[in-house]
């Protein structure tokens, strides 16, 4: 049963109508309201902080203050339907990830539409990586995101997969968008408990982030691709998110081929619930420890 902090979040969600958001950037052209391009300053407290260039975008690296760092690295792709940049969220969960885990992570500000396409995000995306291999072994890689982050976090997997390059050692998936097309039949019946997300404002998000290509091709709806001969995947989504119809799709095919996922769907979630502060996201974040500790 879902928690009462969860419930009376979910009922804000509906009251505010955070589902016309993002129609309402994409009808305004505008998608900066709630990002904050830089990290806040109080993670400085906890984490050193440094800032460099690939490709003319920042990119930030979050390292733990204490001596006992490990030698794992976490290649972190935020969430925002490829319209929005980083939002306090992403910052605070990163620097718990820190926190918690001793990692390094790496966190690109990759160029999102209407200006870009993904070609520009796979090109800075892939720089950086290849920069990482330089002086971090693949084995000692996690590569993670959020929503669209997690999307362009599989679609990347599987390229590297295809040019024939290192793995990373895992790939793990928050709340994943990975499909662009949205035409998964199961968005119909989740949709109406999905206080967070449209399916139709999701639909032209992925149209401004696809340019000319098809919605369908893999690097921008991963669901299409193998997942074969990829890292340790790992899967967590919410049942009361319409993203989750294509998760569901993504873990049968993974079964089906007999590869093995880390699926954990969390019973009446929405969409990015990790990232707050009910028990079910404090539950979830500790499994994403033990996930990066595990391995």
């Amino acid at each position: 049963m879902a928690s009462t902090q969860s419930k009376l979040f979910h009922t804000l969600l509906k009251l505010i109508n955070k589902k016309g958001f993002l129609r309402k950037q994409l009808a305004a052209g505008k998608f900066d309201s709630y990002n904050r391009p830089e990290p806040p300053s109080g993670i400085l407290k906890t984490c050193y902080v440094i800032k460099f260039q690939i490709n003319g975008r920042n990119v930030f690296t979050l390292k733990p203050k204490n001596k006992n760092f490990a030698s794992k690295h976490i290649l972190y792709l935020h969430g925002g339907a490829y319209v929005q940049g980083f939002n306090r969220f992403h910052w605070d969960f990163l620097a718990e990830l820190v926190k918690r885990t001793n990692c390094n992570i790496v966190a690109p500000d990759y160029p999102l539409a209407p200006a870009h396409t993904y070609k520009e995000s796979f090109e800075m995306v892939s720089a950086l990586y290849h920069h990482l291999l330089l002086t971090v072994n693949s084995n000692d890689l996690i590569l993670m995101g959020d929503s669209a982050g997690g999307g362009l976090a599989l679609a990347f997997a599987q390229k590297l997969r295809n040019e024939k390059a290192d793995q990373p050692q895992q790939i793990i998936l928050l709340s994943p968008w990975l499909d662009i097309t949205m035409t998964n039949p199961g968005i119909k019946n989740i949709e109406s408990a999905d206080p967070f997300l449209k399916k139709e404002s999701l639909q032209q998000a992925g149209k401004l982030y696809a340019g000319s290509t098809s919605p369908d091709h893999y690097l921008l709806s991963p669901v299409y691709g193998s997942l074969e001969g990829l890292g340790r995947l790992s899967v967590f989504i919410g049942s009361n998110e319409i993203l989750v119809a294509d998760a569901r799709k993504l873990k049968l095919q993974a079964e089906a081929k007999g590869i093995s996922i880390n699926y954990f769907e969390y019973a009446n979630m929405v969409h990015a619930w990790m990232f707050l502060n009910f028990p079910e996201s404090k539950r979830a974040r500790q499994q994403i420890f033990d996930l990066i500790h595990e391995y």
